[in-house]
């Protein structure tokens, strides 16, 4: 299969990547049956081979599977896998705007003038675009069938 087909798996294969990818370990066969509910173990390996075949996940020499390191999937990109969890990007950007408007409204005194009213405006604007974006993102990415 070509590249351009790693974007296109669906429904249970994106659920069989996404619960290897998040997986702190190797998984087995049975194990992704077991996780994912899925009818026999045979389904189970037909969408593990489905991505074995596109090099999205590799085999160790246990038997188990594992996501790849150097190939991810195009629409993972904006995400960061942290203990087990995908992470929009975009939420690293809110709790940093987060901070910014912490630290203003402890370390300046807030007088409620312009430059206060527009900083303030920016930034909860800023905060508020971040955080839906990252929903959004996160909503698609985990609803990908």
């Amino acid at each position: 299969m070509v590249a351009g087909n790693r974007n296109r798996i669906s429904g249970t294969t994106w659920n069989v990547y996404l619960y290897i990818l998040t997986s702190d370990r190797p998984q087995g066969v049975r194990e992704v049956w077991r996780a994912l509910s899925l009818s026999t173990p045979s389904l189970a390996q037909y969408h593990i081979n489905k991505l074995l075949m596109l090099r999205l996940i590799e085999s160790n020499s246990e038997g188990k599977y594992k996501a790849s390191e150097g190939e991810h999937m195009g629409v993972l990109q904006g995400f960061v896998r942290l203990r087990g969890r995908l992470v929009p990007r975009l939420v690293f950007y809110s709790a940093l705007m987060s901070g910014v408007l912490f630290a203003y409204l402890l370390f300046w005194p807030f007088r409620w003038d312009f430059r206060d009213l527009v900083v303030l405006f920016v930034v909860v604007l800023s905060v508020t675009a971040f955080s839906f974006e990252a929903y959004n993102q996160y909503k698609g990415v985990v609803e990908r069938r």
